[in-house]
């Protein structure tokens, strides 16, 4: 299998989507497939972007650009983890001084 998904491959792997919503959510920018040789294509993380898509579309009946607020959300959630977790990394490898200093003016402005 290629790196990128075809629209066939995609529909596949997601039992609940369509054709329908999938142009829908193209289209909302719920999903952005990637330009290929062969065409639009779609990343492995879609599959599980779809599949959240459908399920709170279902679950909670969604509009797209509701849904579309509701992703980009999580992306946002996900982006400050990953940063977080840097910065922990990052922190791990300062002295005991630096870390104590740092901490104590994290907990004065919570």
């Amino acid at each position: 299998m290629s790196e990128h998904l075809t629209s066939e491959e995609i529909l596949t792997a997601v039992p609940r989507l369509t054709r329908l919503r999938l142009e829908a959510w193209v289209g909302a920018r719920v999903v952005s497939p990637v330009e290929t040789a062969g065409g639009r294509g779609f990343r492995q993380v879609d599959v599980a972007r779809l599949t959240l898509a459908c399920e709170l579309s279902d679950e909670f009946e969604l509009a797209d650009d509701a849904l579309a607020l509701v992703l980009d959300l999580v992306d946002r959630l996900h982006r400050a983890e990953a940063e977080l977790d840097a910065l922990a990394e990052i922190l791990a490898g300062e002295p005991e001084a630096v870390r104590r200093r740092i901490g104590d003016a994290l907990a004065a402005r919570m």
